[in-house]
């Protein structure tokens, strides 16, 4: 029998026939090729927080990222410690692709020698941060990171306890000696003192030691090369005698007091004083959003003229190994954002020194017009070396257990030749 062949379209339809069984798999061959290219197109990316109390900010912020941007997906990772995991995952090879940073702490001036981190000198976007903030965060000339925000660290008193009972706002140490009497006269706990945790009796000394001397660190290498001795150092001594002289107007049960219930103690008005930072005024707005309270500076004991400690408390940095550079300095562009700033201050309260952001935190005016005058220093710890911070904790809380201003003043002697070069 002769076999029959029809041409279709120049194809025996035998042809045709396999050809037509084999487009189903074609089709899905290409469909899942289409959708690895898709896949591959998605960059994704790691943002490291070391501040919880920005988190959730964070994540919105983020959020509109990846939705302007639908090539790039970035996560955040927040965790317990966030300082001493970072140190960890960076020695286990780890790195997060992006991070907030501190450029002017030691840490992290290791880890731009060390080539850890990218270079952002020269990107456009950092000429949308104000000159003052590009200089407090350079480092040998160069930056490495988009420096966004400034806290400040002070007083906050509730202006309403203080006008019921006639106390003027105090402006010099002897006039919050007083304030503290007549407040303790009225039942009221004169300063709420969370001396339980000792990170933060230790952020008091490290941000307070300052006011007493804002070159301070000069004073310590002094202390190690022996041209000084210790127990002659006025600034260590008035400030541990600062310390006994508050604690007696403040929380009886300093010691067992922790930063929550400290808090609560300035909100619900048991305690009228609070010496804390910025960044605190969310948290007190968040249990009571009409609350009247001020920030002010801390006096000097040493009668030196009002000056505000600050710190770069909000930076955000690139992994040099970050295998996705393009898109990593992306987000920080975003970041630096005036409308995206904006959307960070609400949340965070610091003075934030991306160019346009609106000031509106009535509580903090008073510090950011000295902040705005020049009447501030960077955060003495931030020259200190590598330990010393941790080396001086446990005198930072002994002094409120024991009022021994010779032993406190022995201990910081000891953390000084053991830490100095």
């Amino acid at each position: 029998m002769k076999q029959i062949k029809v041409r279709v379209m120049g194809c025996t339809m035998g042809a045709l026939f396999i050809a037509l069984l084999m487009v189903p798999g074609l089709l899905f061959a290409g469909a899942r090729q289409d959708a690895q290219k898709g896949q591959a197109k998605t960059v994704k990316l790691e943002y490291y927080s070391l501040k919880p109390e920005v988190v959730g900010i964070m994540d919105k912020i983020i959020a509109r990222f990846n939705q302007e941007n639908p090539g790039i997906e970035v996560t955040q990772t927040s965790v317990a410690d966030p300082g001493t995991v970072i140190l960890t995952r960076i020695s286990t090879n780890a790195m997060p692709d992006l991070l907030q940073s501190y450029p002017a702490e030691d840490k992290y001036k290791v880890m731009f020698d060390d080539g850890l981190i990218t270079e952002l000198t020269n990107e456009p976007f950092m000429k949308n941060v104000q000159q003052a903030m590009l200089d407090m965060a350079a480092y040998k000339g160069k930056h490495y990171a988009l420096p966004m925000t400034l806290s400040s660290y002070g007083i906050y008193y509730r202006t309403d306890i203080f006008e019921r009972h006639g106390i003027k706002e105090p402006v010099t140490y002897d006039e919050l000696i007083s304030a503290c009497k007549a407040l303790n006269a009225a039942g009221i706990d004169a300063f709420a003192l969370p001396n339980k945790d000792v990170g933060n009796t230790a952020q008091r000394l490290e941000r307070l030691i300052g006011v007493l001397n804002n070159n301070s660190n000069d004073e310590f290498k002094r202390i190690k090369s022996g041209a000084l001795k210790v127990e002659d150092s006025i600034t260590i001594r008035r400030f541990a005698q600062m310390c006994v002289e508050i604690a007696q107007y403040s929380t009886r049960d300093s010691l067992g007091l922790d930063y929550e219930s400290a808090v609560a103690d300035l909100v619900n008005g048991k305690a009228a004083m609070m010496i804390s930072g910025t960044w605190m005024l969310s948290t007190m707005q968040q249990s009571d959003p009409n609350i009247k309270i001020k920030l002010i500076p801390f006096p000097s004991p040493l009668g030196a003229k009002p000056m505000v400690p600050v710190n770069i408390d909000t930076s955000f940095s690139l992994a040099a190994d970050c295998k996705h550079q393009a898109e990593g300095l992306k987000f920080i562009e975003f970041l630096s954002r005036t409308d995206i700033a904006q959307l960070y201050y609400e949340v965070d309260g610091n003075v934030n020194m991306i160019k346009g952001v609106v000031f509106d935190k009535q509580p903090h005016k008073m510090m950011k017009d000295l902040m705005d005058q020049g009447n501030m220093f960077l955060t003495q710890v931030n020259f200190w070396p590598t330990g010393l911070r941790e080396e001086l904790r446990p005198a930072s809380q002994q002094i409120f257990m024991d009022s021994n201003v010779n032993s406190f003043v022995a201990a910081f002697g000891e953390a000084i030749q053991k830490k100095y070069p």
